[in-house]
């Protein structure tokens, strides 16, 4: 491939390269002095510049991860050199002579029309995001479907907590799952039964007949927003209390605790997360400031913001605050996040807000006064 790069080059830009000065612009581009004439291999790389990966690894990727990569090979001919291998032609035209495009808008426009919709529940696309992404898709680490792993998200921001779970609720099909949000917001369902039909919901307190009174204001809607009086709770009570409802055979299983009062009992905690673990319920729970207790026991971790007055308590956690303080907070209309876990090690993100017409705010405001009074 590297010959067929070189060839291409060359024949492009007749005026501007000869084979041989096309071989060593092509090597500069993957990050490389020279091609080794008896392997065929790229041979010697140049301190400072990115090292390229094989064209053949580069074909098998993702394409948004290929064109990442084509702009490494650019940005390696625009560092500046004793010698300028692009010999007058523009890095990027050089660029898509040696992969055969028209123009550098045509890369992009390949890199855009490989097409990816996480709001599904077809493995194989919501895998195509994995990989592209590095972590998973909302339906996944929020939703709790195709997932083992327990999810802790840090938000202070009450409105914004919420909005994070809602229109995850209104984005995705809900389709053979079930979902149960927990909180004592008494508009909590407010946003939700205005935006989806296919969202149920449940004034009342943890108590033994609790299960049975949220089965019933369920129906046969795939999710419950549970409105519970304000207190201290055991998360073991809680997975408990859930156990009934999510009884049931559904491609997920999810139990959202949106930042409610929670007891930091260690033995508790570990009982809770053992038993939904063991129920096939996915457990996210919802913070408004980092917790070290839920940090060391959840698998996926999304820090969206968190108070100024934070003591150390994590060394884990701690340094992923810090790492993503710049970044984190609701900015420019989005709710931008650093995803932490084992599996993908920290990576930004970002969540759009969709703005609320007129109309909706309105009518919120009158649910909510109804309501609150």
């Amino acid at each position: 491939m590297i010959e067929l790069q070189v060839a291409r080059l060359a024949k492009k830009y007749p005026a501007s390269f000869t084979p041989e000065e096309a071989a060593k612009t092509v090597a500069r581009a993957y990050g490389y002095e020279r091609q080794d004439s008896a392997t065929g291999e790229l041979v010697d790389p140049v301190p400072g510049l990115q090292l390229v990966r094989p064209y053949s690894e580069i074909l098998v990727s993702d394409r948004t991860h290929q064109v990442m990569d084509f702009m490494r090979m650019a940005m390696n001919l625009s560092i500046p050199n004793v010698v300028d291998y692009r010999n007058g032609i523009p890095e990027r035209d050089i660029i898509c002579a040696m992969l055969n495009f028209n123009n550098f808008d045509a890369i992009l426009s390949y890199a855009r029309g490989d097409t990816l919709d996480p709001n599904t529940h077809n493995r194989d696309m919501l895998q195509k995001f994995h990989v592209r992404y590095g972590y998973y898709a909302p339906i996944q680490y929020l939703l709790g479907l195709y997932i083992q792993e327990h999810t802790l998200i840090i938000q202070p921001d009450p409105e914004l907590a919420q909005r994070i779970v809602d229109q995850e609720v209104t984005l995705n099909p809900l389709d053979n799952m079930r979902v149960v949000i927990l909180r004592t917001d008494p508009a909590g369902d407010a946003w939700l039964q205005l935006m989806s039909r296919s969202v149920a919901s449940y004034s009342g307190n943890i108590e033994p007949q609790y299960g049975d009174a949220a089965l019933k204001a369920l129906g046969q809607k795939p999710v419950l927003v549970s409105k519970i009086a304000e207190r201290r709770y055991s998360l073991l009570e809680l997975v408990r209390s859930h156990i009934e409802v999510l009884n049931v055979d559904r491609s997920a299983l999810t139990l959202i605790i949106d930042r409610l009062d929670l007891a930091l009992e260690p033995a508790e905690l570990d009982e809770a997360f053992t038993l939904a673990s063991t129920q096939g319920i996915h457990l996210v729970v919802i913070v408004k400031r980092p917790v070290a207790e839920l940090w060391s026991r959840t698998g996926i971790h999304l820090i969206f913001g968190y108070p100024d007055n934070v003591v150390e308590s994590n060394l884990e956690m701690d340094k992923y605050l810090a790492y993503g303080a710049p970044y984190v907070g609701f900015k420019n209309g989005k709710m931008q996040y650093l995803y932490v876990s084992a599996e993908s090690g920290p990576r930004f993100g970002a969540m759009d807000f969709i703005p609320d017409d007129p109309k909706v705010k309105t009518l919120l405001e009158r649910i909510k006064q109804t309501i609150i009074g």
